[in-house]
């Protein structure tokens, strides 16, 4: 059954504590909006505990259905899940950790009545470890230098797409997924909203250096072809140098009879080519991945309990929000 606001929150090892926090605060944003709603949890092969915790979550809330991955796919991919169970007019990805605030989404919704198609958060600073916050500030413009997309810098995957969005986001067929390229791709009427990232508050963060690498490197093999563009370039620059360093040693009669020398010169141009057949290889390897034709994700389990009537789901929110209420939920 369709509805107006779906919300997708792709969920790995997360606190069970933030995962209550984080519905208590939609809660307070979403029914205002007199809109009906649904979120979307997707668990992506977490640990026993948070798992436990959205199937109890999906249980008690009405408005709750829950995605279960058969493992561990990655962010990209439990996003696109959600996406694709999504059935809103509307639909809103967004974090676990609360550290993109929920209250944005009042003024995602203003903006997507006013005809925004696309509305996504900017994120104008952030309480991130400073290499964190570093490494996020180079990526995003190494990207716009090399993309052939205008990519928003500072942007995450906080924003509401429309129906229209999501049914063209589902022709897009690549297994690696990087929805904060693909969906500037679509084109659509967007708009950025400007935030302050919040600190997390509880739990650690799950997306380590190597995961961020592997982001960015998806990033960019999706988006551009510069790199490839780089090795005939490089060729040229070592060939003409060659040359010209050449006709200098034929012009002064020097002899280059050093075993050093030409050691140190052979294995300058190994590494030269095998840099280039390296950067030509990882372009392989991605081509590779798509002619496979696997799946993005693999779904073991949905999760969906039906209501007979809104006064019904209201009853069964209040009864898990109501800070009287000392039944529902408890997370220790």
């Amino acid at each position: 059954m369709s509805v107006d606001l779906s919300i997708v929150v792709a969920v790995y090892n997360e606190d069970p504590r933030n995962l209550v926090k984080l519905l208590e605060r939609l809660w307070t944003v979403v029914e205002p909006l007199n809109m009906t709603y649904e979120v979307i949890f997707v668990n992506d092969g977490s640990n026993s505990t948070t798992s436990k915790a959205l199937l109890q979550i999906a249980r008690e809330v009405a408005s709750v259905k829950l995605v279960v991955l058969s493992r561990n796919f990655g962010q990209q991919a439990a996003i696109s899940a959600g996406i694709d169970y999504a059935s809103g007019q509307a639909v809103i990805n967004m974090d676990s950790d609360l550290q993109d605030p929920p209250e944005l989404i009042t003024d995602m919704v203003k903006y997507w009545k006013l005809g925004y198609e696309v509305v996504y958060a900017t994120r104008s600073q952030r309480q991130d470890r400073l290499s964190k916050r570093l490494s996020a500030f180079l990526f995003y413009r190494l990207l716009t230098l090399l993309s052939s997309v205008k990519i928003p810098w500072d942007t995450g995957d906080f924003r509401l797409i429309d129906r229209k969005v999501v049914n063209a986001l589902s022709q897009m067929k690549e297994k690696t997924r990087f929805l904060r390229g693909q969906i500037p791709w679509l084109g659509f009427k967007q708009i950025g909203i400007p935030i302050d990232r919040g600190a997390r508050e509880l739990g650690e963060s799950t997306y380590t250096l190597p995961k961020l690498l592997r982001l960015a490197t998806d990033g960019i093999l999706a988006f551009s072809l510069a790199p490839l563009f780089i090795i005939p370039f490089i060729g040229g620059a070592v060939l003409i140098g060659s040359l010209i360093a050449l006709m200098v040693f034929v012009y002064k009669g020097i002899q280059i009879a050093s075993v050093e020398i030409l050691i140190s010169a052979i294995g300058i141009f190994a590494g030269i080519q095998l840099l280039c057949i390296g950067l030509a290889s990882i372009y392989l390897s991605k081509v590779l991945d798509e002619v496979r034709g696997r799946p993005t994700y693999v779904v073991s389990d949905f999760i969906a309990y039906e209501k007979d009537n809104d006064s019904t789901e209201d009853a069964s929110l209040q009864k898990h929000f109501a800070p009287s209420h000392k039944s529902g939920t408890q997370f220790r």
